[in-house]
């Protein structure tokens, strides 16, 4: 060697370069490496080389193998003359890595680069290694090539490390070429761990374990975990920080690309970096991902606790900022906040953070988690920061409130916007405040006053409403034991079950305030606490009927002065705020119904009736209010009546309110006010205040020098406001002054100021109340006339109507106003020549204030007015004819009250004193149901009605019990002065109304049924005699609530202006004139009503008067027809009793009309009845069947009494046809009768035939008997409905009938009563009390338990709760109940049973036999799930419901105890399952699952409101919840399971689990974070349910794991955190169908649900293709390698980031494909496959050249199962040969990329001989799995595909064995004869296979082995050459059809 390298002689060849290397590679080979490389180190300083040959070439020649010595190179140095003596310099080592990056660039191989660079750092020189790297720094380098990146790492890992500066730090400067920069850092931060990383170079860390030394174990841990990743360098920040500022968009964009990859590598480490870069200047792009980082772990990433404190350290403030920054942004983030606080034990500085009401809120939250003591820490601040703390501790309290007060109004109900306080925490802070008031400004006092109001509002536990505790509120909570609220709880609901009545309650109320007992004012107090407790739930959760008790019981309290001073003011704030909210929301219909409890006491609270006045839609809705409380204003008192707090009441209402007087309008100027300068204005308003009579002249003169017409406006505005207005003696002055001025301008402007001065006084309330300024107002008025109406100048219509602005004042109470200014107005017509009397214009306005004078009841001052007018007009006011304007029209606006009756209707059943229905007191725009007519026929009504009126205070009634006021004329008159003005208020619209309706009726009952009648007279007295009836009845009926309201309320003012005090007049002397005088007012509206309706009646049908009288004359004896009767052939099909005849009415029809005139009261209307003592309207209780039947009022006639015989007669004949009909009949119910059918024709004949008899006491006892045995008797629900139906309408009408019937019913004893559905029947409809029945079978039951009895009282209540709506509710039946439990539990419960023959043919689910207790306690749990099932059905918003429900669930302990409330969801499910198979079974499709559904929705609500009670773990507590109720589902699946087998009904569990899913996703929103872990609980039961368990399970199991709310949700959770979960159960799913999949014979069944699994599948590789990617190897190696189409579906997902290159193309070579040098991401635990410890070892051993060849003769045999079982054709371990196979290929691709950052296949590895040893040595069955697992991994374009693929074609070559490459053929043909998807890197492998002519494919015989299979092999060759038909695109995947074969 020496000889052919050194200078050789002339007898030894020159060796060229090539020859060169070959002879030192063939010596390295021979005798190794070890003894070559001393040789070569001698050799190598004089090495043989041609001239101009440079050290790089050189090296490059010799090659990596022989450079990989740094001693053999530092020898090759000294051949270049770099020595000890002479080291190298820093250019020279520059230029050679220069021309090694050049080198590389161009492709060319390299030397051993680590190699040169030790040896270069052996030399004992300084070489700037920084300026090596450096070299890189090239214009023209764009992107970054393998070669040049490996130059670089190996310059970086070799040079010393103890040498300052290191190469690295070239990196960090700035480069020119700086994109280039950031992609070789891209490039190398990309790389694995294991080949490069940072973190092993020198540098500046961002955080070590050091760095967190004191901190806790998880955060030590944390920081460990992040310390040697390779982004953890602070250099690297600080480049990227720095580019991030340049101009360059594509650098910019560079910076984002690489920290948007950081960001998924480590989060937390970009967070810290970005953050410790020294430089101040935070650009945008380091700004940007700062917020998104933070962002990130406030929201909770795992890593947070380490970046905090870190952060902390770094810099504290950023911290803080940041804390308060994710405040401001919600402030429900405090609790956020506060944990991360509290983990890095900074809570103290993070009080100390600005603004005060951060810092406060979160010592709110930590004094509730008992972090810190929030008196102490308040006490400290205020004595620090004084009054500006306390001042933000009330803005805090107020955001605080407000917020709450928020949540409350709105419907649907919303989420806090901020963190509730607790009451505890409010009485801390109103303590704090109230104990240093001293401190605080005095506006802030005020303030702190009315925040205190807004927390006792939303906190009303803060006040004591104990009578006669004078405490200030808001210091303490109140509270009360377990027995106060539990007797308060039965209180309300007996007023709710209206078992008593509210007004019973109140007086309960009353009686308990004035007790001395002090149990009874605890009583009174939590009786009121729970009420304004309440308050909050009314918007949501009240149905309308209770919240229209709750209501009128609030208004209740107000109006009875149950409370005052600072509760009654909130009291009074709760109906203020209620009113504010929308008309059509629950809120505002409780404050309307509230208000108008108390409406007649408005004037003693002044600012509720101005806080009143400023809400425009309560105008809107009661427009009679507004004149109410303008009345309530006028004669509202100082104040000093009322003991409510009312400070505030009218904040954030409107700024100003509605203006009273709409009659005076200024006109509207355009633009705005011009000012003087100051100079100008000043000399202006010196002359203006100088001038007088003496310098007159002069004055003008100076003004005309100094006004301009611009500032005209301006001197109007002043000369009327401040001069005119107050200055009245100088009007003539001011008047001449502007004459004078001569400006046009001027003088319209002065009439505009005028006016809008007089408008703003005269609709001020200020007016009412002070003199001065209804001395203003007549100044004005004064003023106005002089400047118009004294020079002739008309006052126009639009800006002044007189009339009506007197009319406005009477209406409004404001005469007071409205006169004096009419009048002043008005006096200088007198100087006037065309307004002078008697101008036309001013006598209509003179009369109306006569009118006003004689008529209105003015007060003195008011009269005098109006005589001074007349005076100076010369008017003798005796002699002038007043107006009846306001005689004829009501007070109140008689337009319908918009959206408001609506509401009143659903409040006429709430029982608010015995059976009278709730009215809104003093509201006459209830009954004003129809707008009114015109003004004209107002005025002629009203001189109809005026007579009337007038004779009525002749009627009026004075008890003369009531001395001494019987005698006393004042008070009469006083009285007869109320009902007046009751009547007058309310009779014109009630009058109009109910002619109205009554004239419609009776031209449309009377035109049809007179069509043929020719008289007249027999058409007009029917017409009277209907329309007299109705109008007269309708009259009454509307007028009677509202009526005695306003009369009590015009009394109450007449007498008080009478001088008649409260003192002098008691309430019950004004109760005893009411009812005296309520009838008197009743018939006056009701004679009205009646001739009112016949002078209606007769213009409707004049026409048809006119037509009978001319057919009379023109044909009289020929038929008549009204041609203005309705066409019908209704009449046609009536029974003949009914049918019209051509001749006219029979007698018996008139009779009808003629009944008309009947008295009413000759019958007894109101009856004692046993069921009197419920307080309930009826008509709730009776269904529409029930009232579907006329009354007998409605077919009474006036024919001859029939005897007893003969009405029984008829009866009988009645009754026969009557039960033939209900016989032939197959209609269930009444109610689907049609309304002209027979039998109700027969009802009204037998009703008839009962009050027609003279003996009207034996008849209708008789018959209602027979009715009764026919009940009992009838099997058919349509008769007893139709027996119920009659017996009830009797009992209605004859007192001795109710009064046998309903006691017999009750009390008597009697086999044939105990007949569940009659009972039934009776009960529903409110015939037989449920509350007395319930007493009595309770009784029964107590004395004589028998059997029949139990069964009965068991099958009632059953019968009862269950059916569909309920007939009564659990609460109902209580004593029943309880009896028999008491039964049971005294073992004399009927042990009988109902007989196989009697139970119904319905699949049920088997009750486990269970202890009686536990019996009964399913009852009751049934009957509750009942009640929910109910509500379900009904409510269109069951979660507003749901609240009380789980609110008595509650209190009942269901859920509180642990096994209590596990049964009761046991319960449930057995019920909707039970509920399920019924439906099924009966037919009735529609509700199956009805209660399946509403069992889910419950389970969900729960879970909605479900949380800790600490309110830490709120997600972890629903979780858990969640889990045990889906337990207890899991059971009983498991029971039904078991026991019914074959027969399993999985649908019903689908169902439930389906309804689950979609109710907690419409839920999502709420839930937040908690909703991913509730799926994932959801995941955990599915596998437990999974089909290997529950095989009958299976079919629904599949379609629920594969649910569009549950699949996606999981698989697209952040940080694929639910993939675990979802793959867990599609394993579970593969592992079921494995042992048919074998088999290859599928039955229909499994077919079905392979079909299904298939598809499951398709859409996992079209939406979720990562996920099988990820998965591949775990989910494959269950399924039986024989079905290829489903491992074929998994093999072919790739990542959608990738584009899959053609594997057809010739030119593409797998080296070539980037992709191909990627490791791909392995999800599955493959290395768990080698079960044996010793076995991994072995291999570990093996691969990395430590083991023996011994070692793969035991893995061949280990490869064999030890126990084949019988029957089964396999004898290896499958499952350990694939994860041998994987294994081994992963490892020799991580080893291959370490070893040369490729994945380079090499034939030498280890790995790849023991696979090579594997296919050699197996037999025919082992080499086949050997090779199916080998082409299990030929998957898309990455670094093991490579492998693999590479493997493959290698051993295809290597194996001399045919029979080993026909089975590598036939394993690889498999894959393609099914339908596509085809796996990419099968096709691509199998393409290389038959193109490839190395391999010499097609001259082996196994091709020919039979023609068929040659076919095969031709087609494939020929569509892989010819066509692209099997090119794999997962987008484009086009299926015939998924394959029946596996």
């Amino acid at each position: 060697m020496s000889n052919l390298l050194t200078d050789p002689t002339s007898e030894i060849p020159v060796l060229d370069a090539n020859q060169r290397q070959a002879l030192i590679a063939a010596a390295q080979a021979k005798y190794g490496p070890e003894i070559v490389a001393p040789i070569l180190q001698r050799l190598f300083p004089n090495l043989s080389l041609p001239p101009g040959t440079s050290l790089v070439q050189t090296l490059i020649q010799l090659g990596p193998d022989i450079t990989s010595d740094a001693d053999t190179v530092r020898a090759l140095l000294v051949r270049f003359g770099v020595s000890d003596a002479n080291p190298p310099r820093d250019n020279q080592v520059v230029e050679i890595i220069s021309s090694l990056a050049r080198l590389a660039a161009e492709g060319a191989a390299l030397c051993d680069v680590g190699a040169l660079v030790r040896a270069l750092s052996s030399f004992h020189v300084n070489i700037t290694w920084p300026n090596v790297i450096k070299v890189f720094d090239l214009p023209d380098r764009l992107g970054v090539d393998t070669a040049t990146l490996k130059l670089l790492i190996a310059i970086l890992l070799n040079c010393p490390r103890d040498v300052e500066p290191h190469a690295v730090i070239g990196f960090w400067g700035t480069w020119k070429n700086s994109l280039y920069q950031l992609k070789l850092l891209d490039a190398l931060l990309s790389l694995p761990a294991d080949t490069f990383n940072f973190v092993t170079l020198p540098g500046r860390r961002i955080v070590t374990v050091d760095d967190v030394a004191t901190a806790s174990p998880t955060i030590k841990s944390l920081a460990a975990n992040v310390q040697g990743h390779t982004w953890n360098s602070l250099d690297l920040f600080e480049v990227l920080v720095r580019l991030a500022d340049s101009d360059n968009p594509d650098i910019r964009t560079q910076v984002r690309e690489m920290l948007d990859k950081a960001l998924k590598i480590s989060a937390e480490l970009v967070h810290m970096g970005l953050l410790q870069v020294p430089d101040s200047n935070w650009n945008d792009i380091r700004l940007e991902y700062s917020r998104k980082l933070l962002a990130m772990f406030l929201a909770g990433h795992p890593n947070h606790q380490l970046v905090f404190m870190r952060l902390w350290q770094i810099e504290p403030s950023y911290l803080t900022d940041a804390f308060r920054d994710f405040y401001e942004e919600s402030p429900l983030n405090i609790t956020r906040i506060l944990d991360v606080a509290q983990d890095l034990k900074i809570l103290e500085n993070l009080l100390e953070v600005r603004p005060f009401t951060f810092a406060l809120d979160v010592a709110a939250l930590a004094s509730r988690r008992e972090y810190l003591n929030l008196d102490k820490w308040l006490a400290d601040n205020v004595a620090s920061h004084g009054a500006e703390f306390l001042h933000s501790m009330i803005v805090f309290l107020e955001v605080k409130m407000e917020s709450e007060k928020v949540s409350r109004v709105s419907d649907p109900p919303v989420d806090s916007r901020t963190m509730s306080l607790s009451p505890q925490t409010v009485a801390i802070f109103l303590r704090i405040l109230r104990n240093n008031s001293a401190k605080m400004p005095r506006e802030d006092l005020d303030y702190c006053l009315e925040v205190r109001n807004s927390c006792l509002q939303i906190h009303p536990r803060l006040m004591n409403l104990a009578p006669g505790v004078d405490a200030e509120p808001g210091f303490t909570v109140i509270s009360y034991s377990a027995e106060i609220e539990s007797e308060v709880d039965a209180i309300y609901k007996q007023m709710y079950d209206e078992q008593t009545t509210i007004d019973d309650v109140i007086a309960l109320l009353q009686r308990s305030k004035a007790s001395a007992d002090p149990r009874d004012h605890e009583i009174f107090s939590c009786m009121l606490h729970f009420l304004f407790d309440e308050y909050r739930f009314f918007q949501s959760y009240y149905p309308p009927r209770e919240l229209a008790m709750t209501a009128y019981m609030f208004g209740s309290i107000i109006y009875h002065d149950l409370v005052d001073f600072i509760p009654l003011g909130i009291a009074i704030r709760y109906v203020v705020d209620a009113l504010t909210c929308p008309p059509e929301t629950n809120l505002f219909k409780f404050g309307l119904q509230a208000l108008a409890r108390f409406e007649s006491r408005l004037a003693e609270w002044q600012p509720l009736c101005q806080a009143l006045l400023r809400i425009p839609h309560l105008m809107e809705a009661r427009p009679d209010l507004t004149s109410t409380i303008h009345r309530a204003l006028a004669a509202g008192t100082d104040g000093s009546r009322t003991t409510a707090d009312m400070r505030g009441l009218s904040a954030g209402l409107a700024a100003e309110p509605v203006p009273v007087f709409n009659a005076i309008q200024p006109d509207k100027l355009e633009g705005e006010m011009a000012k003087p300068s100051e100079e100008v204005s000043d000399k202006i308003l010196f002359i203006v205040n100088n001038l007088a009579p003496s310098n007159f002249e002069a004055k003008v003169t100076e003004m005309k020098g100094h006004f301009e017409d611009d500032f005209a406006w301006w001197f109007a505005n002043y000369l009327v406001d401040q001069r005119i207005s107050a200055e009245p003696n100088n009007h003539q002055l001011y008047l001449r002054f502007l004459d004078a001025l001569d400006r046009q301008k001027l003088s319209k402007l002065i009439l505009h100021e005028t006016l809008v001065k007089s408008a703003a006084v005269l609709n001020s309330e200020k007016t009412m109340q002070v003199t001065s300024e209804r001395l203003i107002l007549k100044n004005l008025g004064s003023w106005l006339g002089s400047i118009t109406l004294a020079r002739d100048k008309p006052i126009r219509h639009k800006n002044i109507s007189f009339k009506d602005l007197l009319l406005e004042g009477y209406e409004s109470g404001r005469l007071i106003v409205a006169i004096p200014f009419v009048c002043k107005t008005l006096e200088p017509c007198s100087k006037s020549k065309v307004f002078k009397p008697p101008s036309p214009w001013l006598m209509a306005i003179i009369s109306l204030l006569a009118e006003l004078y004689h008529f209105a009841d003015l007060k003195l001052n008011l009269k005098f007015e109006i005589e001074v007018l007349c005076k100076g007009l010369d008017i003798d006011l005796s002699t002038i004819e007043a107006t009846t304007i306001l005689r004829n029209c009501p007070t109140g606006d008689t337009a319908p009250a918009v959206g408001l009756h609506e509401y009143v209707n659903e409040m006429e059943s709430v029982p608010m004193n015995g059976f009278e229905s709730a009215a809104v007191p003093g509201d006459s725009q209830v009954v004003s149901l129809v707008h009114a007519g015109s003004a004209e026929s107002q005025r002629a009504m009203g001189s109809h009605v005026e007579s009337i009126l007038n004779t009525l205070a002749s009627s009026v009634i004075i008890n003369p019990q009531l001395t001494p006021f019987h005698g006393n004329s004042a008070f009469k008159r006083a009285v007869q002065m109320a009902v007046d003005r009751a009547v007058r208020e309310i009779i014109l619209p009630v009058v109009e109304r109910s002619v109205t309706i009554a004239g419609i009726s009776t031209r449309e009952l009377v035109g049809k049924d007179f069509a043929t009648e020719v008289s007249e007279d027999r058409l007009r007295k029917a017409g009277h005699l209907m329309a007299q009836k109705l109008a007269g009845s309708l009259a009454l009926v509307t007028c009677k609530d509202p009526l005695k309201s306003n009369l009590a309320g015009h009394l109450r003012t007449a007498l008080l202006d009478h001088g008649f005090t409260e003192q002098v007049v008691s309430d019950q002397v004004l109760s005893v004139l009411v009812t005296d005088n309520a009838e008197v007012a009743f018939s006056a509206i009701e004679k009205a009503a009646m001739e009112r309706a016949v002078t209606d009646v007769d213009e409707i049908f004049a026409a048809s008067y006119e037509l009978r009288r001319r057919h009379r004359e023109l044909r009289g004896g020929q038929t008549f027809w009204d041609p203005t009767a309705p066409m019908t052939n209704f009449s046609g099909a009536l029974p003949d009793p009914l049918r019209i005849k051509p001749t006219g009415l029979l007698p018996h029809q008139f009779a009808v009309y003629e009944d008309f005139a009947l008295d009413p009261k000759r019958r007894t209307t109101t009856m004692s009845r046993p069921t009197s003592s419920m307080t309930y309207s009826r008509a709730e209780h009776v269904p529409t069947v029930y009232a579907a039947s006329p009354t007998p009022e409605q077919t009474l006639g006036q024919h001859a009494p029939m005897t007893h015989q003969e009405a029984m007669d008829r009866f009988t004949i009645a009754v026969r046809d009557l039960e033939s009909l209900i016989a032939q009949l197959p209609i269930p119910s009444i109610s689907a009768l049609p309304s002209n059918h027979d039998i109700r024709h027969l009802l009204r004949q037998v009703l008839y035939i009962a009050v027609e008899p003279a003996d009207r006491h034996r008849t209708p006892l008789l018959m209602s008997q027979k009715i009764v045995q026919l009940l009992y008797k009838t099997s058919s629900q349509l008769g007893r409905e139709i027996y119920v139906t009659l017996l009830d309408q009797l009992c209605r009408a004859f007192e001795d009938v109710a009064k046998e019937a309903i006691t017999w019913l009750l009390y008597a004893e009697d086999e044939r009563k105990l007949n569940i559905p009659v009972t039934v029947t009776l009960l529903r409809s409110g015939l037989v009390n449920v509350s007395l029945q319930d007493q009595q079978l309770a009784k029964s039951l107590f004395q004589d338990p028998r059997p029949s009895l139990q069964t009965f009282a068991a099958g009632l209540v059953r019968e009862c709760l269950s059916s569909d709506p309920p007939v009564v509710s659990q609460n109902q039946l209580t004593y029943t109940i309880e009896v028999l439990g008491q039964l049971v539990q005294a073992d004399k419960a009927n042990e009988e049973r109902p007989s196989p023959s009697e139970a119904p043919e319905v699949p049920a689910v088997r009750q486990p036999s269970v202890k009686p207790e536990t019996e009964q306690l399913r009852e009751k749990l049934f009957m509750w799930f009942q009640q929910w099932v109910t509500i379900f059905q009904r409510s269109h918003s069951s979660e507003k419901a749901f609240v009380p429900y789980i609110t008595q669930l509650t209190k009942q302990g269901i859920l509180k105890v642990e096994d209590v409330s596990s049964f009761f969801f046991r319960v449930c499910l057995e019920a909707g399952i039970n509920s399920y198979l019924k439906c099924i079974s009966s037919g009735e499709f529609d509700y199956a699952f009805q209660a399946l559904d509403a069992l889910s929705r419950l389970i969900v609500y729960i879970i909605k409101y479900h949380g800790d009670a600490s309110g830490v773990n709120n997600d972890q507590a629903k979780v858990h919840y969640l889990t045990k109720i889906l337990s207890i589902v899991v059971l009983v699946l498991a029971n039904m399971h078991e026991e019914q087998g074959a027969v399993f009904q999985q649908k019903p569990f689908f169902r439930f689990f389906s309804s689950l899913v979609n109710d907690l996703h419409s839920m999502e929103v709420h839930l937040g974070s908690a909703y991913f872990h509730l799926l994932v609980a959801i995941s955990d039961t599915f596998s437990s349910l999974q089909p290997m368990y529950f095989p009958g399970f299976a079919f629904s199991w599949l379609s629920l794991i594969s649910h569009r709310h549950f699949m996606p949700k999981l698989l697209l959770a952040e940080n694929r955190e639910g993939w675990s979960a979802f793959h867990k159960l599609l394993l579970s799913l593969l592992k079921f169908l494995a042992p048919f999949l074998k088999e290859a014979d599928l039955q229909l069944a499994a077919r079905d649900l392979y079909r299904g699994t298939l598809r499951l599948l398709l859409v996992l590789l079209h939406d979720f293709p990562e996920f099988l990617s990820g998965y591949y190897f775990s989910l494959c190696d269950v399924i039986p390698y024989r079905c290829v189409q489903p491992r074929n579906i998994i093999l072919s997902a790739f990542p959608l980031s990738i584009v899959l290159p053609d594997p057809h193309l010739r030119s593409v070579k797998f080296d070539s494909i980037p992709e191909m040098g990627r490791i791909p991401p392995i999800l599955s635990d493959f290395a768990s496959g080698l079960k044996s410890p010793e076995l991994k070892s072995g291999l570990d051993q093996y691969l990395f050249n430590r083991g023996t060849p011994a070692f793969l003769v035991s893995l061949k045999e280990r490869l064999k199962s030890s126990t084949v079982s019988e029957g089964s054709t396999e004898t290896y371990n499958l499952s350990l040969l694939g994860s041998v196979v994987m294994y081994i290929g992963v490892s020799s691709v991580a080893q291959a990329k370490s070893r040369s950052g490729s994945p380079v296949f090499n034939p030498t590895d280890p790995g790849v001989i023991a696979l090579h040893y594997l296919a050699t040595n197996l037999d025919i069955e082992g080499q086949h799995h050997l090779l199916s697992s080998l082409v299990l991994h030929l998957r898309y374009p990455n670094a093991h595909t490579h492998w693999f693929s590479s493997l493959l074609l290698h051993l295809f070559l290597e194996v001399k064995d045919d029979r080993f490459r026909e089975v590598m053929t036939r394993v690889l043909l498999e894959r393609f004869v099914v339908h596509r998807p085809h796996p990419w890197g099968a096709l691509a492998t199998f393409i290389e296979l038959l193109r490839n002519s190395k391999y010499d494919f097609w001259t082996k015989e196994f091709i020919r082995v039979a023609p068929e299979v040659t076919m095969l092999l031709e087609s494939v060759r020929a569509s892989s050459f010819l066509t692209e038909s099997v090119v794999l695109t997962v987008a484009s995947v086009r299926l015939r059809g998924p394959s029946t074969n596996p």
